[in-house]
């Protein structure tokens, strides 16, 4: 069996291989499976990422929306599946070389299917 073909966790097209995940501190906001966060230091949350470098992505309960502040499970590194990247709406992202370079300085390594 191939690395792309095992179902990590039902981690829903998002897992390629090997990652690390870890219980991180949310801003309140709705969460989509694969959507990519940052660190922001004045706040102590992983939130949306906007301008930011990539420091998670989520992986927890898809579409839970959080009224405060909470914990979920965040991918903090490794072999992430291109397709299952999505934006701050839940939208499918579109993935540009500058973005592909970016994240793998940040230790996320994209595979497209």
């Amino acid at each position: 069996m191939s690395v792309e073909n095992v179902d990590y966790g039902g981690s829903r097209n998002l897992i390629a291989g090997w990652v690390s995940t870890e219980q991180r501190p949310l801003a309140a906001d709705t969460y989509h499976v694969g959507m990519l966060l940052e660190y922001n230091s004045t706040t102590d949350v992983y939130e949306a990422l906007a301008s930011g470098t990539l420091a998670g992505i989520y992986n927890g309960t898809d579409g839970r929306v959080l009224a405060a502040p909470g914990e979920d499970n965040v991918i903090v590194a490794g072999e992430i599946s291109e397709e299952g990247l999505v934006d701050a709406s839940g939208d499918a992202l579109t993935v540009t070389e500058d973005q592909r370079a970016a994240f793998r300085d940040a230790g996320f390594y994209l595979k497209r299917n």
